[in-house]
């Protein structure tokens, strides 16, 4: 079962990118001291006895865990700060709750609805995935003013790679087969390519200016990132990269304030931010082929039947992937935004 995840887009300018270039606290070198290379591997997928659930989580650091067949909150898990990047493992009983100011990571077994232990480092994180297989936590943040990549042993909790990046890294993906990470530069308009393999960074490739987030086509073979524009009230675009060549091949215009995206079967959803809608596109054509209006922060596609979960202030709207219309609104009971969204399923 692959897991999709979002993190928060508001954050994107202003203060916090300040903040990036100076937080920390600690040198990369000291990052980096006892961490030993990663050696090459064969990654296989893990397997997911999970039932069907979601978790939303925002700025107040609340963790709410869905039930998506009852459609209600079940639990809710306080990770007691902000809360910048959300995954969760393959088998669906935990979650990976980034707390990124904080510089911490909760970790939170799903079936207890508890933490059961908290990672910390001096940086300043932003967004996170898990590979397929379970094993590795990779996750974008910024160190002493340097990008990185910090990758941690799922088993142990511990740090186990630190692999430099661009300027400002935020939005972060992985393929399906967990071989490559595809790394966002917010301020150096560009993309890190990295083997998890051998956790080697193997092609940096420039995008258009303020790229936001990436998503990965479900069969590997595109990286899609969203750019908002510097201009107010202009639209914003997607660029396509073949992840054969790692070259541009497209640039999709969307919405304005485009943000979150995901991919789900043959349609590439992207969060307009600015005006309140989402832009439907047909991943072969790379058109429009609808625009729904929905004001959302975050999105996630369950790879079971394809329907998109779009996180708002109070609720959890769903779609049917396949027409378009909505199919149910979850309500979160809390009056706070929920910037970032996982679902398992």
């Amino acid at each position: 079962m692959r897991l999709v995840t979002t993190t928060r887009c508001q954050r994107r300018l202003g203060a916090r990118r300040l903040r990036a270039l100076v937080a920390a606290g600690i040198a990369l070198a000291m990052l980096t001291a006892g961490v030993v290379a990663e050696q090459p591997l064969q990654i296989r997928p893990a397997v997911s006895a999970a039932a069907v659930h979601a978790l939303v989580a925002g700025e107040n650091g609340e963790l709410r865990i869905v039930d998506v067949a009852a459609g209600q909150v079940t639990a809710v898990v306080d990770t007691g700060a902000p809360v910048t990047g959300l995954t969760l493992s393959p088998d669906g009983r935990t979650a990976f709750v980034i707390n990124g100011w904080a510089g911490t990571v909760a970790v939170v077994d799903l079936r207890t609805a508890s933490i059961v232990k908290r990672i910390r480092v001096k940086a300043e994180l932003d967004s996170a995935v898990v590979r397929p297989d379970g094993k590795r936590l990779y996750i974008s943040g910024t160190a002493n003013g340097q990008g990185v990549v910090l990758g941690f042993d799922t088993t142990t909790n511990s740090l186990a790679a630190v692999i430099q990046v661009g300027v400002t890294p935020t939005g972060i993906a992985i393929t399906p087969d967990g071989s490559h990470l595809y790394v966002v530069n917010n301020q150096g308009a560009s993309i890190t390519v990295i083997d998890t393999r051998i956790a080697t960074v193997t092609k940096t490739v420039p995008v258009d200016v303020l790229p936001q987030y990436v998503a990965v086509s479900p069969d590997g073979a595109f990286t899609y990132v969203s750019h908002t524009s510097r201009l107010a009230n202009t639209n914003g675009s997607v660029t396509v990269v073949d992840n054969r060549t790692n070259q541009v091949v497209a640039r999709i215009p969307v919405g304005v304030g485009a943000c979150q995206l995901a991919v789900g079967g043959d349609r590439l959803y992207v969060i307009n931010l600015q005006d309140g809608t989402v832009s439907v596109v047909d991943t072969s054509s790379r058109r429009i082929v609808q625009t729904l209006v929905l004001t959302a922060h975050g999105i996630a596609v369950s790879p079971r039947d394809h329907s998109v979960y779009f996180a708002g202030r109070r609720s959890v709207a769903v779609v049917d992937g396949g027409t378009g219309q909505l199919t149910a609104t979850i309500d979160l009971a809390s009056d706070k935004a929920a910037g970032v969204i996982a679902v398992a399923g």
